[in-house]
């Protein structure tokens, strides 16, 4: 074994300062990624998507009372709102700032009227199949909508405060759109009616 060198024995010692370091940085990369995690997760509440609980029966018999939906944030930023969409809104003039789920069926400049327990677009008959079909709507009104307001209802229109009390609503009150029903036993997609 002349000639040859032996690497000196370190005995399977770690250096003490080195593992504290490893586990600092481990540290550091765990609280890093859950820092990232927690700020995607704010972004997307903020502008891309939110879960809203239904509160009250506004909306029955197509949404509960206490369901959870999922609202689509950004949808509204590059195309207007449909007629039939489900939304959620920002209640005007509300110092709470509470937040409702109702149906947009009027649309910026359109003549809105409700007459004869039935709802009126441009003086044509407003078809709503996704009502029960001995619904009577009333009080009778009669509303222009500018070109920065929509016409929103509750399905449940005898229990619903909606634009036939407050008044058109002005699309910077929209919230989103709602896009599915979260809650079990009633999981799925909100279908859009076809006018």
């Amino acid at each position: 074994m002349q000639g040859q060198t032996v690497p000196p024995a370190t005995g399977g010692m770690v250096n003490r300062a080195d593992e504290a370091y490893r586990w600092l940085a481990y540290g550091f990369m765990l609280v890093r990624g859950i820092l990232v995690i927690v700020l995607l997760g704010i972004v997307v509440h903020l502008f891309v998507a939110t879960v809203f609980r239904i509160s009250g029966e506004s909306m029955l018999p197509n949404f509960q009372d206490g369901q959870f939906i999922l609202v689509d944030r950004i949808s509204y930023q590059f195309n207007p709102p449909h007629r039939g969409d489900v939304i959620v809104l920002q209640f005007p003039g509300d110092p709470e700032q509470r937040k409702f789920i109702k149906r947009v069926v009027g649309l910026p400049g359109e003549q809105i009227e409700v007459k004869a327990g039935a709802v009126f677009i441009d003086d044509a008959p407003l078809v709503e199949d996704y009502l029960p079909t001995n619904l009577y709507t009333d009080p009778e009104i009669q509303k222009v909508l500018r070109a920065d307001e929509v016409f929103v209802m509750g399905d449940n229109r005898p229990n619903s405060n909606d634009s036939r009390f407050f008044g058109p609503l002005p699309v910077n009150f929209i919230i989103g759109k709602s896009q599915a029903i979260l809650s079990t036993g009633a999981f799925g997609w909100v279908a859009q009616p076809a006018f």
